[in-house]
């Protein structure tokens, strides 16, 4: 057990570091081999395990007055979901980025730095997996600023003046989420002498919602939820692989995550009144995002106000759980993994679409299904799991999320749900609009090659496909993991 979670942790940290001595020709076949055998490692170790839970701390600070040894790995139904997108997300992307990340990209031509890049790729998703498998809020907080640095540097890849910029705006933002994470852990540890996740539950009430919000604000930061929301969209700097990493499987999910981790270790002992906090946040960040779709021209920047909404919708599932709905929290871990693979396949769908075009303008698109069928078939499948289409993943999530909104009693319960599928119709709505224009409307010459304008080649087209095939088959494995948390 010890070892195989030692693989999972260091075999990406380690490759990373081998990816970056290795020239671009053996890159792209490294950084596969290294994911694919991190991937491995994780299912390995959650069907060994599920649905028990597993706790091993193995290292020890003995300059620390602490009552248990400080590193080591939890495995348990949430931490399985979280390392279920980790990897096979991460895989995908490798896969996608070996080439996209090329001279033949008409949007970014990149000609070298396959190394630095795999490098970064690598760092970030053994850094979410120890996000995912850390036992207490220290070990969590080593890693969680390990993705900070990580997010900084891909974002910036592409080293003009706007990506450096963006990686910067970034880096800010999110560091200022860690300082509020790392007082409440100062907070936390000379209270109680504890970094444990359950030694919130043994503050003083007090110390316990400060700690709480501090830990909240920390992930609306990471989350990028209002007022923190603003680095995210800029965030689109990046190269599309690393924009679906980043808000499908990384990053941003590791905000949600700490939230979840908290709640389910220090309930009931949360109060109401925290809850409500959270919902409202979450609420405000949805409509705000949902505002903002209808000025956005660049397909990512869309995504990215989308993803701000989704993840708004996790934060929402939780705070229900707070007030003692547990379908509701329920729904809210389940949209990790189903917003994963639906948002994943629509970032991808849009990498094609700029590789072939050279452009993601939405005024500047129209009639792709002509000459793009796979691509358009992938991104409005895209559409209908994240919007939540049945038989599509979110479609799950959010009936979840829908039904324990209603659990909660009186007006406010029926005021959430109406607020929850108003959200829900109109990004249908909007999202309709936008696929039916990019893909079926009259095709516009795009440039004099138009009929070069193809669907993209094996290694990205694959990993559409199996994203298309997880937007129907995630649901029934992520329920089954989900039912037992809460």
């Amino acid at each position: 057990m010890t070892t195989l979670f030692t693989v999972l942790v260091v075999l990406p940290i380690a490759g990373a570091f081998v990816a970056i001595l290795l020239s671009d020709k053996v890159n792209d076949r490294w950084a596969i081999i290294i994911t694919t055998l991190t991937t491995i490692a994780a299912l390995l170790l959650i069907c060994k395990n599920f649905p028990d839970k597993i706790e091993n701390l193995l290292v020890i600070l003995p300059w620390i007055a602490s009552p248990s040894k400080l590193f080591g790995f939890l495995i348990d139904p949430l931490s399985s979901l979280m390392l279920l997108v980790i990897t096979i997300i991460g895989f995908l992307v490798v896969l996608y980025s070996t080439e996209y990340i090329s001279p033949r990209n008409k949007d970014h031509s990149i000609t070298s730095g396959k190394n630095r890049y795999n490098f970064w790729m690598l760092l970030f998703i053994g850094s979410m997996v120890g996000v995912a498998v850390s036992p207490n809020l220290l070990q969590l907080f080593i890693f969680w600023e390990m993705t900070t640095l990580c997010s900084w540097a891909l974002i910036s890849y592409n080293q003009q003046d706007a990506a450096l910029k963006a990686g910067y705006k970034a880096l800010l933002m999110t560091y200022l989420g860690g300082i509020f994470f790392m007082i409440a852990l100062v907070i936390l540890f000379v209270n109680t002498n504890s970094f444990e996740f359950h030694a919130i539950a043994n503050l003083t009430p007090a110390l316990r919602t400060t700690v709480f919000i501090l830990l909240a604000m920390a992930a609306w930061a990471k989350a990028a939820q209002v007022p923190f929301y603003t680095w995210l969209p800029d965030a689109m700097e990046a190269p599309t692989p690393v924009s679906a990493y980043l808000h499908a499987a990384a990053m941003v999910k590791a905000g949600v995550y700490l939230l979840a981790r908290v709640v389910l270790s220090a309930y009931p002992t949360i109060t109401l009144g925290n809850g409500l906090v959270i919902a409202v946040m979450a609420l405000a960040t949805m409509f705000v995002g949902v505002f903002l779709y209808f000025f956005q021209d660049d397909l990512k920047r869309l995504l990215a106000f989308s993803t701000i909404t989704q993840l708004a919708f996790i934060l929402f599932g939780v705070s229900l759980g707070i007030m003692g709905s547990s379908i509701g929290f329920r729904g809210g871990v389940l949209h990790i993994v189903c917003h994963a693979v639906a948002k994943g396949l629509l970032f991808l769908s849009v990498g094609a679409i700029a590789y072939a075009t050279g452009t993601k303008s939405i005024r500047n698109l129209n009639g792709l299904a002509r000459n793009m069928p796979l691509t358009a078939a992938a991104f409005m499948i895209g559409v209908f799991s994240l919007t939540g289409i049945p038989p599509f993943s979110c479609f799950f999530s959010k009936f979840f999320i829908f039904t324990g909104a209603l659990n909660i009693s009186g007006v406010i319960g029926t005021l959430f749900a109406v607020l929850v599928i108003l959200e829900s119709l109109i990004c249908f709505g909007w999202f309709l609009w936008i696929g039916h224009k990019v893909f079926f409307g009259k095709a516009l010459a795009l440039n004099p090659q138009n009929n070069a304008i193809k669907d993209p080649p094996f290694s990205m087209s694959a990993s559409l496909i199996v994203l298309v095939v997880l937007c129907l088959v995630v649901p029934w494995i992520a329920i089954s993991i989900v039912n037992r948390i809460m």
